[in-house]
């Protein structure tokens, strides 16, 4: 039960990356540092100017979205056309950027998340209040994903656009539009895990770290431009570090690690992912 909760924030962590991936086949490498930046900005209005906790949702949540605009159009569309490493050395480069802004204004220090709850549910068997939250998050993010994707125009274009960039401009879809908006719905989940990780794991500097080192496993696991497998690898990778705490935390933190090496060799598509062939 605790790997399947644990494994819900999981794979909203992983979800991030997919959007971007699966629109633009960029690996935003900055997104955890995004979750720890904007984790600090939510304590910083609660704790400084004393904001009702809805408002502090509505505005970080407002905040995330900036953000991943921001980011797409003053980093990321200067270098559309470029090669992947160009692409992915910009993330890397704007997650030291983040990182450093952090530290800039806050320094080393920890807080307690705004919202986190102290007691627990049941009784034989204990449950963080926290996790179950951000499990049901993970759940109801999936199911608006469904429709978005499913029902809407916006949604059916970005869809196209994963799919083939040459016939989606031929069939008039604005390809960097549907960037734009993917970056955006990114920095929303960002916005969104940054409430549900500093319930869990508190606000710190090395939260991006965890982010990143939970996020990319399950990434690969379930496939890079997969949403369900981004909620199977979350879910599968939850249980499995469960599991593995029978035989000593050190192997909680190994096990992730070794599963995505295990996958980029026998299936580096992932489960669910797509296949892709290219000929040389």
């Amino acid at each position: 039960m605790q790997g399947l909760l644990v494994g819900g924030l999981y794979a909203l962590i992983a979800l991030g990356f997919t959007v971007i991936f699966k629109s633009s086949r960029v690996l935003n490498l900055a997104y955890g540092e995004q979750i720890v930046i904007l984790s600090y900005f939510l304590h910083w209005l609660l704790a400084s100017h004393g904001l009702p906790g809805w408002l502090g949702i509505l505005i970080i949540l407002g905040c995330g979205a900036g953000l991943g605009y921001a980011v797409e159009r003053l980093a990321i569309r200067p270098l559309l056309g470029q090669p992947f490493l160009a692409l992915l050395m910009m993330t890397m480069m704007l997650g030291f950027l983040f990182k450093g802004l952090v530290s800039l204004k806050w320094g080393g220090e920890t807080y307690a998340g705004p919202f986190t709850p102290d007691y627990t549910w049941g009784e034989s068997i204990r449950v963080n209040p926290a996790h179950v939250y951000a499990f049901g998050a993970a759940i109801a993010v999936f199911v608006l994903l469904f429709f978005l994707f499913r029902y809407t125009k916006i949604g059916l274009a970005m869809r196209v656009v994963a799919s083939d960039h040459t016939v989606s401009q031929s069939l008039g879809i604005r390809v960097r539009q549907v960037y734009s908006v993917s970056w955006i719905i990114s920095g929303v989940f960002a916005a969104v895990c940054a409430i549900l990780v500093s319930m869990v794991w508190s606000i710190r500097p090395v939260t991006g770290d965890i982010a990143l080192g939970k996020g990319l496993p399950v990434l690969l696991l379930g496939g890079m431009d997969s949403i369900p497998g981004a909620l199977f690898g979350g879910l599968a990778i939850g249980v499995i570090e469960s599991l593995a705490t029978q035989w000593g935390p050190e192997y909680q933190e190994m096990i992730p690690w070794a599963i995505m090496l295990l996958i980029l060799v026998i299936r580096p598509w992932g489960i669910f992912g797509e296949r892709r062939i290219e000929r040389i």
